[in-house]
């Protein structure tokens, strides 16, 4: 499972705190379980047990996504329509048609639970409601955004509802657009990511408007990511950033970006190194040294084709930021310590 996809069951896992010690210990007991890529049909039919019968909402919630992202046999549709109709749980209920959809039942009868769900204060159930309300109601787009939020949870799911509201990518393009620009930070972070896996002009431009507003760190992350996914059209764009203000939220981002860009950028670092613009140089610091940060990661491999070609390239910076550590401005020499420092754990 990665990492996207794992956020709703490690977010579960971490509220285990606050819940009773039966309902922690249930949830932290069937976790391995939930987790599970792929999984027997007996395994699938614990996990809809452990749906049907437990009582907190962490383990309802947690099963409840598990199940949509791995669906049961069509043999249990039968036992979660009794859910639907008989369970006086609205969370269970809620998910129990969102399992059915994700099985390719689309009953208008379940169209009065998810809109319910769509009303309510939780963003997650918001979205997985409005994943299975897309298969039931595909001509109505009032909620493509929850959809395009959906995107954080469960990656699969909200390709497949989008495909039942989008007619094109140019018309599912517009509905990203769209989610970039809301208030909510977390569904510009959803439309971030999601922009980020599309690898067209459109969505990297796109990323780059994004790039040049954005302060709040978490969506910065995924648009930087996503700008990193698709350096071919973005490594100039964020090259030439890095003369904004250091201290600013923007020149985060563009950092970050060329640092999540490993080895593609270490040319553009070595010549920011020793630009005339103090700026330039205290943002290419910061860009080596988050670009050793995402080099020791255990996933580099997702940013890198080649670990050990990038990591080279990377030293190669080390004279240059010695430089600057030695000559430079107070701001100078700290960010370039703290990128050499950075290098040197990368290497140990």
């Amino acid at each position: 499972m990665t990492k996207q996809t794992n956020v709703l069951l490690l977010t579960a896992l971490l509220a285990l705190t606050a819940q009773p010690l039966s309902a922690a210990t249930a949830l932290e007991t069937a976790l391995p379980l939930l987790q599970k890529n792929r999984r027997t049909a007996a395994e699938n039919q614990q996990v809809l047990t452990v749906f049907r019968t437990a009582k907190d909402p962490d383990t309802v919630f947690a099963a409840g996504a598990s199940l949509v992202k791995t669906p049961p046999a069509k043999a249990q549709e039968t036992a979660l329509l009794n859910l639907v109709m008989r369970s006086d749980d609205p969370l269970k209920q809620t998910f129990a048609a969102v399992i059915l959809t994700s099985m390719g039942q689309a009953y208008d009868e379940l169209s009065p639970i998810l809109q319910e769900a769509l009303t309510g204060k939780d963003p997650a159930l918001r979205a997985y409601a409005a994943g299975g309300y897309a298969f039931i109601n595909p001509q109505d787009d009032t909620h493509a955004s929850e959809t395009v939020r959906l995107y954080i949870f469960d990656p699969a799911f909200a390709q497949r509802a989008m495909n039942q509201l989008a007619t094109d990518a140019k018309q599912q393009a517009k509905f990203l657009k769209t989610a970039s620009t809301a208030e909510d930070a977390q569904l510009r972070a959803a439309a971030a990511a999601w922009l980020g896996t599309l690898h067209t002009q459109d969505a990297a431009k796109q990323l780059l408007k994004m790039a040049k507003t954005e302060k709040d760190p978490q969506v910065a992350t995924q648009i930087a990511t996503g700008l990193a996914k698709n350096r071919e059209a973005t490594l100039d764009d964020a090259v030439k950033e890095l003369r904004r203000n250091y201290n600013t939220p923007q020149a985060t981002t563009y950092a970050l970006a060329l640092g999540f860009m490993t080895g593609n950028a270490a040319d553009a670092l070595r010549r920011g190194l020793a630009d005339k613009n103090e700026n330039v140089r205290i943002n290419s610091a910061r860009a080596a040294a988050y670009m050793a940060g995402v080099l020791s990661n255990p996933d580099a491999f997702t940013y890198s084709s080649d670990r050990t070609f990038d990591i080279g390239l990377l030293k190669s910076l080390i004279p240059a930021l010695t430089l600057r550590a030695k000559t430079g401005s107070d701001a100078e020499k700290t960010h370039a310590e703290n990128a050499l420092r950075q290098i040197e754990k990368l290497m140990e």
